[in-house]
């Protein structure tokens, strides 16, 4: 059994993670949203960042992108999960150490 403040150094910890996949969410979707675009506005050769790619490659990557999509997202519910599971152990906060839970909750 972990103590009260190991629990909330762990929080601590998925807090940070939550935020980096955050970002990194952020701009694996504009990746994405920009292959879609090119995608759908180019005719057979499309070009992403100055590389030539044939319609079904870039579909490919399409699909490898929505693939990254759903694992970072399995990833930050598994973190949510924990998050929340150390929470129910946490007794008798502070008002500080409560903040700090609303806050976790907030991801």
């Amino acid at each position: 059994m972990m103590t009260k403040d190991q629990t909330l150094m762990v929080l601590n910890v998925l807090k940070k993670k939550l935020q980096s996949l955050r970002l990194l969410r952020i701009v694996e979707e504009l990746f994405s949203l920009y292959v879609i675009i090119e995608v759908f506005t180019a005719s057979n050769q499309i070009i992403l960042f100055g590389i030539s790619f044939s319609e079904k490659n870039a579909v490919m990557l399409m699909l490898y992108l929505l693939i990254i999509d759903f694992c970072i997202n399995r990833i930050r519910v598994n973190y949510k999960k924990t998050g929340q599971q150390l929470i129910q152990t946490l007794k008798n906060l502070t008002e500080q150490e409560q903040l700090f839970v609303k806050r976790f909750e907030r991801f």
